[in-house]
């Protein structure tokens, strides 16, 4: 039997991300059983960019539950992530285990290519923010192949899936997950799906995800996009260059400038006015 793994990006129990979840794998079959981990039951810590695990057979040295879930993602044959939108953002969660993505890439082999579903819930439609496409962008830059992502809008615990044709999304969402995968939507990046552009130049747009570069023209239709030079951010290739070849040899260049470097911070060191809380 294959295994699903849900993650809960989220403080509620039975939350719409959980629910959605639980629709969405139960369209994939009876072959197929869910486990869910909650993310707020884990012990996550920010990464304190130290750079101990680029070096080669070592592991991070916060000592916290990520290689636990590093585990459970190895031996899930999909993953669904859901999180709700929390300040025009996803909940911080997320961003959490998006922020250890040095330590998780250096075990991309693990994860690489194995299909994903992203779901995001919001309270208020045109409040959304850029939740989907960050939480789109943590599990690309992990290495899966994300198969489908979609927002949904409901802000109390249930309404998830009460919205007109939620139930029927979500459900295709399930098949897409060992089915055919979703196209880019009107506006999204045809690389990532990100809907976040920069226009450097008024007839230039570029996706600050990954890269990839379009025009806007005047057609017959109005304007329109023209994708040129696909996004490389997420290629299994520039992941692996970048986690685990150019960051190691910053720590390189970084062990060969110290003297230089040290000079500079100890410029700024001082007896600081550093305010902290009181504590009993």
């Amino acid at each position: 039997m294959k295994k699903i793994l849900g993650l809960v990006a989220s403080q509620r129990k039975l939350a719409n991300g959980e629910i959605l979840i639980k629709e969405a794998s139960a369209s994939c079959g009876e072959e197929y059983e869910i486990e869910l981990i909650r993310l707020a039951d884990l012990n996550l810590q920010p990464c304190r960019g130290c750079y101990t695990c680029l070096a080669p057979g070592k592991l991070c040295p916060v000592g916290d539950d990520l290689y636990f879930l590093a585990d459970r993602l190895k031996e899930a044959d999909a993953v669904i992530l859901a999180a709700p939108c929390y300040a025009l953002g996803p909940a911080a969660l997320t961003k959490v285990l998006g922020d250890r993505i040095i330590a998780l890439a250096q075990r991309l082999d693990d994860f690489w290519g194995k299909p994903c579903l992203v779901i995001a819930t919001a309270g208020i439609k045109g409040w959304e923010g850029y939740t989907l496409s960050a939480m789109t962008t943590v599990m690309r830059f992990m290495g899966f192949r994300v198969k489908d992502s979609h927002m949904f809008i409901g802000a109390l615990p249930g309404e998830g899936v009460l919205g007109e044709g939620y139930v029927d999304r979500t459900r295709q969402m399930g098949q897409a997950l060992f089915g055919e995968a979703r196209q880019a939507s009107q506006g999204e990046c045809p690389s990532c799906w990100s809907d976040i552009w920069k226009f450097p130049a008024p007839d230039k747009a570029v996706c600050p995800m990954c890269g990839q570069e379009a025009s806007l023209v005047s057609g017959d239709a109005g304007v329109e996009w023209v994708f040129g030079k696909p996004g490389v951010q997420f290629t299994r290739e520039h992941l692996i260059d970048h986690f685990q070849g150019w960051l190691r040899g910053k720590v390189q260049e970084f062990i060969a400038r110290r003297r230089e470097l040290a000079e500079v911070r100890n410029h700024y060191k001082g007896e600081d006015n550093w305010a902290l809380p009181e504590r009993d």
